[in-house]
């Protein structure tokens, strides 16, 4: 239950618009204080249209029979409604200083999961308030427009209205304006007052935002590194460890001689397998991407998959980054560490959107040239689609596979498996399925050049993408190739 208490010191005219915990993830809003707009917006009550209308009709009575008696009347009734109407503006906006609105709703939300938003109202004055509340909701919410009246008694504490909503668009949606209309006891008024009260709401991949939706949804076991285990390693690791007295049998190369001849004896550096990897997520966001999936976009398929990943490498102790890029750089994050560290890569990756663009390789291979020196496995998830426009990304894959670890995850197009699959029926349809065979020859052409390139690829379809890509790296993590 929200406190019904104001501060003790806040301008006047001011409304609280307060978040609240809810039923959906993730933190809420700090509460915020929001002034009214001046601007109110006042409109004849159905009363006073009916009023109105017989006073019209008196006045056509009077003009077939003039009589002074029946002018005086309509004059009279004129004044009398006016002066009635003017006291019920003065009534309904002296209510607006006695009525409290807040609104609760979560800051995180679970894409298409559902939430519940409050709206609380409270009446501190000595009138009952009747009325109605409209709150508008984000474009891609569901439902979009809600206007349910309330009817608050003068000192009877809060009254609460909730209702749930679900946004299946990833990224940044705003709650709010919020109207509230008031309606005079005549029913000759009726007032209403926008408030300022947009709240932002954050729109996560479900499966990032619920891990139960992520064993729920995918049927394929997934080799999560959530679990402390014994394993052994093999090769010889680069990890410095410590420092041990030299023995028969020990490499010389691993000696270290400034310590040798500080202790005047030989003593050898001892090294380990890697534990704390850097892992860097590329996400390309161009034209490609957006194409239409059966669980959203490629964009979303790849975002969705990235940040499960991301949270496998940071429960295994790794270090995660992202990038995102089209025609130029869109976001870096280089890489942290720490499961609190999630939090900062969901921050740089959740609002990303797939513009009319063409995707250019060029500024992100600089990008990891400059920043990235240390040896690091670099997941790239992208489209492929002919040998000639793939030129210069092949090429920055191959060069970057000197210095790194890549692994390309290459989404597939759903149309085009379709338009296989189906069957020729007229000369348009063998024409389709002939472009596509050539579209998927050449494809498989460039994964055949990068594969000899030394790069790893992952041909997967974009709603399948999660669970091997994951299974993937947990391989190439266990094979120590860092």
């Amino acid at each position: 239950m929200m406190s019904s208490s104001t501060p003790s010191r806040r301008p006047p005219n001011v409304r609280p618009v307060r978040a609240k915990r809810g039923a959906a993830l993730g933190p809420l809003a700090p509460p915020k204080w929001v002034a009214a707009r001046p601007w109110v917006g006042i409109r004849p009550g159905v009363n006073l249209v009916r009023a109105a209308i017989g006073l019209g009709g008196l006045a056509s009575v009077y003009l077939l029979f003039p009589l002074p008696p029946l002018f005086w009347s309509i004059v009279a009734s004129a004044v009398a409604l006016v002066v009635a109407a003017f006291l019920e503006i003065r009534r309904v906006l002296s209510r607006f200083r006695s009525l409290r609105v807040e609104r609760a709703l979560p800051n995180v939300i679970g894409r298409n999961l559902p939430f519940v938003v409050a709206w609380r109202l409270a009446n501190d004055g000595l009138e009952p308030i009747h009325g109605e509340l409209r709150d508008v909701a984000p474009a891609h919410a569901e439902p979009r427009f809600m206007v349910p009246p309330f009817r608050l008694e003068p000192q009877a504490g809060e009254s609460q209205i909730a209702q749930s909503f679900r946004i299946p668009i990833r990224g940044r949606h705003t709650f709010g304006p919020l109207w509230i209309r008031l309606h005079g006891d005549l029913g000759l008024i009726e007032i209403q007052r926008e408030i300022d009260s947009g709240n932002v709401i954050k729109v996560l991949p479900e499966k990032f935002a619920s891990r139960e939706e992520l064993m729920k949804d995918e049927g394929a076991a997934q080799m999560l590194l959530d679990k402390n285990v014994r394993t052994r390693s093999f090769g010889v690791g680069t990890e410095f460890e410590s420092l041990v007295e030299f023995r028969e049998g020990d490499d010389p190369r691993r000696i270290d001689w400034r310590t040798t001849a500080r202790l005047r004896h030989p003593v050898v550096r001892r090294f380990q397998i890697e534990r704390h990897r850097d892992v860097m997520v590329v996400v390309d966001c161009g034209r490609l991407m957006g194409a239409e999936t059966d669980r959203g976009t490629k964009l979303d398929c790849a975002i969705d998959a990235g940040l499960i990943l991301a949270r496998t490498a940071l429960q295994s102790g790794d270090r995660c980054g992202f990038a995102l890029y089209d025609d130029e750089l869109r976001g870096y994050l280089p890489p942290v560490s720490g499961v609190p560290s999630l939090q900062a890569l969901a921050e740089t990756v959740y609002a990303a959107k797939s513009e009319f663009r063409e995707s250019d390789f060029g500024p992100i291979f600089s990008a990891l040239q400059l920043r990235q020196a240390k040896r690091s496995l670099l997941i790239v998830i992208s489209d492929i689609v002919d040998v000639e426009t793939s030129a210069q990304f092949r090429a920055s894959l191959a060069q970057l596979s000197k210095r790194h670890v890549v692994l390309l995850a290459a989404l597939r197009t759903p149309m085009l498996d379709r338009i296989v699959r189906e069957p020729v029926e007229t000369m348009l349809d063998g024409a389709k399925k002939a472009v596509t065979f050539r579209i998927v020859r050449e494809r498989a052409l460039v994964m055949q050049s990068l594969r000899h390139a030394g790069v790893f690829v992952l041909d997967i379809e974009p709603s399948k993408l999660t669970v091997p890509l994951v299974n993937r790296f947990v391989e190439l993590r266990a094979k120590n190739l860092l």
